[in-house]
């Protein structure tokens, strides 16, 4: 096990991040974004499949989709150039911090929607996740013991570092970008789904018939992915899609430490962080 670390970033073996991490990096800072494409950038764990689910359906007004998220998947892509053949509007997908956004993109007027989730939840699905993921696992070493590798993610030395790190620069970059940048909580989504595809409706400026969102959000639903999305790697990515399910799985001591970081480490943010 090699831990791949661009700064306080732990980085998947991605074959362009093996190769020359911090130039593919720089790579992506450098991408010629167009100005209607849709960027998903997210920390992992947090819905960012099924913002690639929804978005694309919204932008192009129909329920069936073509989009690949691997075609888009910034981090993954060996040939940045190759997502140029796309037509638009795109989804372009990475886990990267604001800082490593496409440089020209909300200069550009381009938009960038962020998706948060409670990150006792994010962690959960992080352990069940990278244990499986060799992309992950090569990276991280395989951890079947969740309460060793809350320890981990606490401390940030998890994939794409810090949650906590994470969440306040995105919280930072919505407040000086706040006609680009809009930020959906997972809770949310998943309990009142209508408000939330409503805001992204708006956003981007799609259709807002009632019916066609509840159509979208009816089709993007885990159950109905998880029926078009069946190779062994989508069974990975996808595993409950709950709200809440960290209470059946932390100890109470487990609780009792996270309580203690999230308390110091978000003790400015405004976010509406809810765990429920």
């Amino acid at each position: 096990m090699a831990t791949l670390r661009v700064g306080d970033l732990v980085l998947p073996s991605f074959p362009p991040f093996v190769k020359d991490a911090r130039k593919h990096i720089s790579d992506i800072e450098n991408f010629p974004t167009r100005k209607d494409d849709i960027l998903l950038f997210n920390y992992p764990k947090s819905g960012n499949h099924w913002l690639n689910e929804i978005i694309p359906r919204l932008l192009h007004n129909k329920l069936d989709s073509d989009h690949l998220l691997v075609k888009t998947f910034l981090d993954y892509v060996e040939d940045l150039e190759s997502i140029n053949s796309i037509p638009s509007p795109r989804v372009i997908t990475s886990h990267l911090p604001p800082r490593h956004l496409p440089k020209d993109h909300i200069k550009n007027g381009g938009k960038i929607v962020h998706i948060i989730r409670n990150p006792k939840d994010v962690a959960l699905a992080a352990f069940h996740h990278y244990k499986q993921d060799p992309f992950a696992s090569e990276v991280l070493g395989v951890s079947k013991d969740l309460s060793a590798f809350l320890d981990l993610f606490l401390k940030g030395e998890t994939l794409y570092g810090s949650w906590f790190d994470r969440e306040r620069e995105w919280e930072e970059a919505a407040k000086k970008n706040p006609d680009n940048l809009l930020v959906i909580y997972y809770e949310d989504l998943k309990q009142n789904g209508m408000e939330s595809m409503k805001k992204f409706a708006t956003f981007l400026g799609t259709s807002s018939d009632p019916d066609f969102l509840q159509s979208v959000y009816d089709t993007c639903t885990i159950e109905e992915v998880k029926k078009r999305k069946t190779t062994p790697f989508d069974n990975i990515l996808l595993r409950k899609g709950v709200v809440g399910d960290w209470r059946s799985n932390f100890t109470e001591s487990d609780n009792e430490k996270f309580d203690q970081v999230y308390k110091e480490k978000m003790k400015d943010s405004k976010l509406k962080i809810r765990f429920v």
